[in-house]
């Protein structure tokens, strides 16, 4: 999840949104979307309009809310869990 949220603040930082990084986008908020369980609402749905629009304000935004997200999941002893598990996997 950490690498998810490190690449979508690299995209977004990013002036224009051309097709490369729109896919990228999409990859990793799907991904976050995978790990976490939480369906594309909070992802992708709450992202759709902004990237469209490329708004960079808003994009920084939820990349920011993504973050603290991220951070508070590792806080909680579920999320500790979590990353032990997803590291596991890793080859």
């Amino acid at each position: 999840m950490e690498h998810s949220v490190a690449k979508i603040r690299e995209i977004v930082a990013r002036p224009d949104g051309d097709r490369r990084s729109i896919f990228q986008l999409g990859y990793n908020l799907g991904r976050l979307s995978e790990l976490t369980g939480l369906g594309r609402g909070p992802f992708w749905d709450a992202w759709h309009e902004a990237v469209i629009a490329w708004d960079r304000a808003e994009l920084e935004r939820l990349a920011r809310e993504l973050q603290l997200t991220e951070h508070q999941s590792r806080e909680t002893p579920e999320g500790r869990e979590e990353s032990k598990t997803r590291e596991v996997r890793r080859p």
